[in-house]
């Protein structure tokens, strides 16, 4: 009786409104119905994304239908590959592969996902799969692919110099991200130069000039002095290290004498004055402690 008042009233519901519930009524009676089948059917009435392609497999899986539960997640993989729901049906696909001793299969799947669309998350999520599979390690392939990806599309460069990172080829990872500064977002640039610092400081100094002249001059930010304040810490943490503080001072000199730029740092002689704290911090840059055994002008003792 209720499944007929349900099919009468799904006959007659307006899509947009009573529909969507109307389906949702039947959906939920079916589950209950024990009848996995049924369950099936009435979910795949609408495959309209990765999530009912997901419940399906779900569903046949808890049954102890595997095979069932992993030719519908492919389907449902190969019908939604761009969406974002896909990469949770992707994952319980590989996890019921590796669970079927399909470890080949699992791989196959990440590199194909891996091939279409090569960032550091997939790369992870590859990596991951052949290291639980005992395969072969997939990094040369994946840098090979984002290689070729990065010359045809510049804006995978972010991508690729992750993946470097995260493999520990730090040389590589920095080149990359001069050849391909335009393409790196902002914290992942700075990233890039905190790590740089640690052992090559001398490169880093003149990045971060860039940096705070940009800060300065962003005339839409209402923290630029802030930002360019946290800058210069970097920046002379750098040049000390390259035990350039002296070159440090003069920078500081040249920055006020030659592009009017006063202790606020305004682009603009006219501009309103910077804060008592932007004041203090600019004048403590200027006249920086030595570092822990050097003198005043940075040189180690």
């Amino acid at each position: 009786m209720v499944e007929r008042l349900v099919a009468e009233r799904a006959r007659v519901a307006d899509p947009w409104t009573a529909g969507f519930a109307v389906r949702d009524l039947r959906e939920q009676l079916a589950e209950v119905s024990g009848d996995v089948d049924r369950y099936v059917a009435v979910l795949a009435e609408h495959l309209t994304n990765a999530v009912q392609y997901q419940r399906i497999a779900e569903v046949l899986h808890t049954a102890g239908r595997r095979d069932e539960a992993i030719g519908w997640a492919r389907r449902g993989v190969a019908a939604n590959p761009g969406s974002p729901y896909t990469d949770r049906l992707r994952d319980l696909l590989v996890s019921m592969l590796l669970a079927a001793d399909d470890t080949s299969g699992a791989v196959l799947v990440r590199r194909e996902e891996f091939g279409r669309h090569p960032t550091a998350a997939e790369y992870r999520s590859l990596i991951d799969t052949a290291g639980a599979a005992g395969g072969d390690d997939p990094t040369g392939w994946a840098l090979e692919v984002l290689r070729d990806r990065v010359d045809q599309e510049p804006v995978y460069a972010s991508e690729l110099v992750g993946v470097l990172v995260a493999v520990g080829r730090e040389d590589e990872a920095w080149q990359e991200a001069l050849r391909h500064r335009r393409w790196l977002g902002g914290p992942q640039w700075q990233t890039l130069l905190e790590r740089r610092a640690v052992m090559h400081p001398e490169e880093v100094i003149q990045p971060y000039r860039d940096l705070v002249e940009q800060a300065i001059l962003n005339s839409a930010d209402k923290r630029r002095y802030r930002r360019a304040v946290a800058l210069l810490a970097a920046l002379r943490a750098a040049y000390q290290a390259a035990e350039e503080a002296a070159a440090f001072g003069r920078y500081l000199a040249e920055m006020r004498r030659g592009r009017a730029i006063t202790y606020g740092w305004s682009p603009k002689p006219r501009a309103a004055p910077a804060s008592r704290a932007v004041r203090a911090s600019a004048a403590r840059f200027a006249h920086p402690r030595p570092l822990p055994g050097s003198d005043v002008n940075g040189r180690r003792r």
